[in-house]
């Protein structure tokens, strides 16, 4: 058996290939997950609504990564494993919620409590598994 020849793939400039894949993005990132329409001159470094120590080359000392997880650490305190039996419609629901949400339950979760008035920070809401990576 023999395969057909592959065909070569078009040279696409950044821009050209930013707007073909613009369609795919938008029908399959939820839309809470899309970023804002602001634009940057580097599109790798994120925008968020915390101060952030990185360079413009993204680099980034080991010191100052460390430092900014403790810092993340001490504003939200110590975490403990909390266990609360609820109805299972309850559950499915926040569960189905967060993920239409592009987000975890827990987060979902922690919205729902600093929305009702319960004393939720910002630092609570950071993954600090992601941040290591950064």
């Amino acid at each position: 058996m023999s395969r057909a020849p592959s065909q070569a793939l078009p040279d696409l400039d950044d821009d050209e290939f930013t707007a073909k894949l613009r369609p795919l993005g938008n029908a399959v990132i939820p839309k809470s997950r899309q970023p804002d329409k602001r634009t940057s001159e580097h599109p790798d470094i994120q925008v968020s609504g915390y101060s952030d120590t990185r360079t413009v080359e993204g680099s980034k000392s080991r010191l100052s990564v460390a430092e900014h997880l403790e810092r993340i650490e001490k504003a939200r305190g110590p975490k403990r494993r909390f266990e609360y039996l609820i109805p299972v419609r309850v559950g499915d629901a926040l569960a189905s919620d967060a993920s239409m949400r592009g987000q975890s339950a827990a987060t979902r979760l922690l919205e729902v409590l600093r929305d009702a008035g319960y004393p939720v920070i910002p630092e609570d809401f950071i993954d600090l598994r992601k941040e290591k990576g950064r």
